[in-house]
């Protein structure tokens, strides 16, 4: 079954459409890349994906259901996303912050079980931060604070994974590792990942994939080799031709 489709999708504010006609069907285990110029509407698609933002129109459904039938509660334990704002309380430990992750599980008086601990140790160590644990949220790089947002929506355990702009502040290493983590969450573990990035050299390497958005372009989908060889990738990012090059030979 697939676990999360589109139908006819319209994205944007109550004034304002930016993006129609979206259409995609996603599978346990698939990990897809969302590439486009900024204010394309990739946030706001997350947003909307993830049940923070209504449809303008058309319908999306969650294993087989329509999203609208979907609590919030049974929401958050089929999809976590990290977005790029930050939370308002920074005085709140690392493992704190990891800890809220298992929220929609740890019932009306928020205890944490024995089961639960286990999901936040292996959430720290999966992204390397078991050695931050202790420290305050607001006393971290800018790098460190991403790895912490992730480990959280890693710790909520869903099999739908929303990244928004996940290597932002990383530096190149960083990047590397995560690319290879979430390729072995999506193989291993099944997970449903998807991606936003401008890190176009490395996000062609590491996924198959793409969602392509452009400003008043339509949203298109295909495999990476495919839209770098039709040019589409150098027409929503009005690339040259040495750009658009260099990049098919990366991958």
């Amino acid at each position: 079954m697939q676990i999360l489709k589109t139908h006819s999708l319209s994205i944007g504010y109550t004034n304002k459409t930016i993006a129609s006609d979206i259409d995609i069907a996603l599978e346990a285990g698939d990990i897809v890349a969302l590439i486009g110029p900024n204010g394309a509407g990739k946030s706001t698609l997350f947003k909307t994906l993830s049940g923070h933002l209504k449809p303008i129109a058309g319908t999306i459904e969650i294993n087989g259901e329509n999203a609208e039938n979907v609590t919030a509660k049974e929401r958050a334990k089929m999809m976590s996303i990290v977005l790029t704002e930050r939370p308002d309380d920074m005085f709140l430990t690392v493992r704190e912050i990891v800890a809220s992750g298992r929220f929609p599980y740890s019932g009306m008086f928020g205890k944490l079980s024995e089961n639960d601990d286990e999901k936040i140790k292996e959430s720290l160590e999966i992204i390397g931060i078991k050695h931050l644990s202790n420290r305050l949220f607001n006393t971290l790089s800018d790098g460190e604070r991403q790895k912490v947002m992730i480990a959280k929506s890693i710790a909520q355990d869903t099999p739908i994974i929303f990244l928004d702009e996940p290597t932002a502040f990383l530096d190149y290493p960083s990047k590397i590792e995560l690319f290879s983590i979430l390729r072995r969450l999506s193989k291993e573990q099944k997970k449903t990942i998807i991606f936003s990035s401008h890190d176009l050299e490395l996000l062609l390497r590491y996924t198959d994939s793409l969602w392509v958005m452009g400003k008043q372009l339509p949203f298109i989908k295909g495999r990476c080799s495919e839209l770098l060889k039709n040019g589409k990738i150098q027409e929503y990012f009005n690339l040259q031709d040495t750009d658009n090059e260099y990049l098919t030979n990366r991958i």
